[in-house]
């Protein structure tokens, strides 16, 4: 017979076990002691009606119960309990539920099962009857569901309502029901940027249908000339002109008609919206998205008379593309936000051979509408564009006949640009961003030499001053501002005596002045375009130089992580391209469209080039 000793001493660290099945068998446990009638020590007295239980079980299970055994309240001395305020049926269904972790609801039950779990403080139960009344939620039964959130303070549930009339104001509006919603209720409503509409006349008709039946509408059987309270979540900036225009002319002097004019002349000043904006010309949209423009692209599937440009959003998982007229078709554009407002400053006009411009777009997300603004003074291109102080700086870059250090100052307020101090050193395909009421620019070409310059740029001083100098050379690049650091990412030098991708990610903290190194790039990027969302920094196409050829990958660099992850890949290589982050209006995002939608598949159009990305 062979017999193993295991010397206690062989270790001295303690081990813990799980039995993942423990659980269960104790709850199997329990529900046979209550199936056998073992060991009940308490009885509760519902509608006069007993139901025995276990006094420990009850206690663990809930703070209602535990507060009246564990509390030192009389009910500890009593073996048994009157409960009051609640069927006896519903307890029942608690007391199955505390004893096997299931809940049976029916329409029938529910609404007793939700007061008894309110009253005993079970929210698990509170939760499946808040999903269950959830479920069968509509038109007819809204009111009693939101009525029973008010009394009882079920906040969750009351969101649900919320949400259900937000998704659905266009048809629920037309009921007698929504007439009868507290005015403040429907007031949160209509004032909601998540309120679900294509446009905002559909806003002004359901203000309309709380005080007027649809037929009283439609037929025109209202008097706009009253004091309609809800028309005061209309954003009357964002209808159409001639519906305005319309509505103007037929209203007599009245508070309606105060809205109305001043909506009008805001229409009539398009040029200086960017700085009349407010929470009444905002889109009603949780939809911040990705926008791309321009670029060099490798097939020929964008041309410049499609005046396609690019939009994305993470719960697609694809690209999508938006027309408008007027887009401008360039590459490498120096690229703005201003109050949602989206602004393209100078570039390389390449669809007729490369030409720096002074040319400059400005983007409307509203309502997908383009329109110019003042030229800059000088041809800028391969040059960096950034926003401070409600300005917008083009700074640097060539005109391809010379390298530039000047830096031009846009003010949407009068539309001009004015010439500030000049940079130290003319600098072409260098980056910039804005950080703390200041911008920084790095990197970039002058000759044939690539840099590790950085600059700072004070604008109540109006003056540049050197910082430490980055990690190493680089130029066509991107920049991005995020949580109190500036990281500098992609491009590409000629270190070992040829053109090669920069791989190394390098992080500017300018609180020390210092630069460090996080994890690199998967992947060269060259002329990316370059979006900030949330923490996460999406770094667009670009080229590649290590392999020769534009590139359609895409990499988002997550900033609390230091953690690259493959992004949704362009359905063509391309460089140069422009992007930022602003919210669309939900017309638009219905406008834009997948790529197969756009463009089909033709022997003219086939990217011959398989190579891998």
């Amino acid at each position: 017979m062979i017999v193993f000793i295991f010397p206690f001493h062989v270790s001295s660290h303690p081990t813990t076990s799980a039995c993942e099945t423990s659980w269960e068998d104790l709850l199997d446990g329990l529900f046979g002691l209550r199936q056998g009638g073992i060991l009940f020590d308490v009885v509760l007295m519902v509608e006069g009606k007993p139901i025995q239980a276990h006094r420990i079980l009850l206690a663990a299970a809930c703070d209602y119960f535990r507060g009246m055994f564990a509390g030192g309240l009389r009910e500890t001395q009593l073996t048994e309990i009157p409960v009051h305020g609640v069927t006896y049926t519903a307890m029942t269904k608690l007391l199955d539920f505390i004893y096997t972790s299931e809940l049976e609801l029916d329409l029938d039950n529910v609404q007793e099962v939700l007061v008894a779990a309110t009253l005993v403080q079970i929210e698990e139960v509170i939760g499946f009857c808040c999903d269950f009344l959830f479920s069968w939620l509509d038109d007819s039964n809204i009111l009693e569901v939101d009525k029973l959130a008010d009394v009882y303070g079920l906040q969750q549930l009351g969101a649900k309502v919320h949400s259900y009339i937000l998704r659905n104001i266009q048809t629920f509006s037309r009921t007698e029901v929504y007439r009868q919603l507290p005015p403040e209720k429907v007031l949160s409503v209509l004032s909601s940027d998540e309120l679900e509409v294509s446009s905002e006349n559909e806003v002004y008709e359901a203000a309309l249908h709380y005080h007027y039946s649809p037929e009283q509408v439609e037929t025109d059987q209202v008097s706009l000339q009253d004091n309609l309270r809800m028309l005061e979540a209309v954003r009357f900036c964002l209808m159409d002109k001639q519906v305005l225009q319309r509505l103007f002319g037929r209203l007599n002097q009245c508070p309606l008609k105060d809205f109305v004019a001043a909506a009008l002349r805001y229409h009539e000043q398009e040029l200086w919206q960017p700085i009349l904006q407010g929470p009444l010309t905002q889109p009603r949209s949780n939809f911040n998205c990705i926008l791309g423009f321009g670029g060099m692209f490798s097939s020929g599937s964008l041309t410049e008379s499609e005046e396609l440009f690019q939009v994305y959003h993470p719960s697609w998982g694809e690209w999508r593309t938006l027309t408008a007229a007027q887009a401008p078709r360039m590459s490498n554009q120096g690229i703005a936000v201003l109050n949602n407002f989206v602004y393209l400053i100078g570039g390389d006009k390449n669809t007729s051979g490369f030409r720096a411009e002074t040319r400059c777009w400005r983007y409307d997300p509203r309502h997908n509408i383009w329109c110019s603004i003042k030229p800059l003074q000088q041809q800028h291109a391969d040059h960096c564009v950034c926003v401070l102080d409600g300005h917008i700086y083009a700074i640097g870059g060539r005109d391809y006949s010379n390298e530039l250090e000047c830096v031009e100052r846009y003010d949407p307020h009068t539309n001009t640009w004015e010439y500030v101090a000049a940079l130290k050193r003319e600098v072409y395909a260098h980056a910039g961003a804005v950080l703390d009421g200041k911008m920084y620019i790095t990197c970039g070409r002058r000759g044939m030499a690539y840099l590790r310059e950085t600059y700072c740029y004070d604008p109540q001083h109006n003056q540049w001053a050197e910082c430490a100098e980055g990690p190493v050379e680089r130029a066509w690049h991107g920049m991005a501002a995020v949580n109190g650091r500036v990281y500098v990412i992609g491009g590409s030098n000629d270190e070992r005596g040829y053109r090669r991708d920069v791989l190394q990610v390098a992080c500017y903290s300018p609180a020390d002045n210092s630069w460090s190194v996080v994890t690199p790039l998967p992947a060269g990027h060259g002329e990316p375009g370059v979006a900030v969302l949330g923490s996460l920094i999406y770094i667009l196409g670009g080229r590649s130089h290590d392999k020769s050829n534009r590139m359609k990958y895409v990499h988002v660099y997550n900033t609390e992580a230091d953690l690259w992850e493959s992004g949704t890949a362009f359905e063509d290589r391309i460089s140069g391209l422009a992007a930022c982050v602003v919210l669309l209006s939900r017309a638009v995002i219905d406008q834009a469209k997948n790529w197969e939608q756009r463009t089909k598949a033709s022997w003219e159009e086939v990217d011959l080039d398989n190579s891998e990305d």
